[in-house]
Order: C-alpha cells, then structure tokens, then sequence
C-alpha cells in the first residue's frame, strides 16, 4: 500500500478528454437542435452524416474515458462542506456519464432502424419521420435530462469557483500536477 497523497489535478490525458467530450457533447447537441429538430428531408442528410460520424467517434472517446476513469489516480473527490451536495455531485457525475451514452446508444438505435447507412451511401430513401423508431423516443428524453444535468454540472462548477473560491476548476486543467 502506498503512502503518496493523491494527485491535486487530474492527469492531462483525463483532462484532455473531459474537454474534448464536452465539447463534443455541446456540438452533437447544437447540431441535432439547429439542423437535425425539422422534417426529413434529402438536404439533411449530411448532417445526419455529421452527427452519426460524431456519435461513433463520442462512444470511442467515452470508452477511453470510462477506462482512465479507473486507470488514472485522481484528486480526492470534492466537498462542498454539505453531505447532500456532495451527494448530489456524485449522483450528477453518474448521471453525465450514463446520459452520454444513453443519447449515443439510442441514436445508434434509430440509425439502425432507419437504415441510415444504406441512406448515406444512397441506396435507400431518408424515413419521413424518425419518431416512427422507438429509440427516438429515448433520445429526446435523454436529451432533454442531459440538457438539466449539464446545466447543473456548470452551475456546480461556478458555484466552486466563484462562491466558494476553492479553485476547483484548476483541478480539470492543465498544470503541475
């Protein structure tokens, strides 16, 4: 059993891939809600192309990040000096992760059902309507729970950095570790 504390930063990989995810989560999000939330048409087929490429690349990186998760030594978890908080933010962690992959297995889902493959190689038509597959379903609730549990995660990280002061944010950076 080793005696060394434990990191006060996470490893730069970790951070590296907490970022990129985020920010891929965001760009999914924004792409499905601007290009993607209207009726099937053929002009919207690329960016369905986009947003399925990204989704396969999201699950790769999840998958990478779910492994470092456990691979990597971390800092302690944080406090908030209130148990219930605290709670909440482990339950919220929980939460990012398995929305993330909810949202990715679900499309994955409706582009089976909807043949989107066969769509983008042009030998077959785009469906009318996606909400005919029933994973459409999971995806706009899945949405819609990861859009609050986002917000919450941000509201937290604020909530640390510009009411308590504790620098928290420093920890999902880059630095001497």
């Amino acid at each position: 059993m080793s005696n060394e504390s434990p990191p006060t930063r996470y490893h730069p990989f970790h951070v590296a891939l907490h970022w990129l995810i985020a920010l891929m989560v965001i760009g999914a999000i924004a792409i499905g809600m601007l290009y993607l939330d209207s009726p099937n048409a053929p002009e919207k087929i690329p960016y369905l192309q986009l947003h399925s490429m990204w989704g396969f690349v999201l699950i790769a990186l999840m998958v990478v990040r779910l492994i470092t998760r456990f691979a990597l030594k971390r800092p302690a978890d944080a406090t908030t000096g209130n148990s219930i908080l605290d709670g909440v933010a482990k339950v919220t962690h929980f939460l990012l992760y398995f929305l993330v992959l909810g949202m990715l297995v679900s499309g994955f889902g409706m582009s089976m059902q909807a043949n989107l493959m066969a769509v983008f190689q042009g030998q077959a038509e785009l469906p009318a309507d996606f909400r005919v597959f029933p994973p459409r379903i999971g995806h706009g609730l899945t949405y819609s729970l990861l859009f609050i549990v986002i917000l919450l995660h941000i509201g937290a990280a604020f909530y640390h950095q510009f009411v308590r002061k504790d620098k928290l944010m420093a920890r999902m950076w880059f630095g001497r570790r």
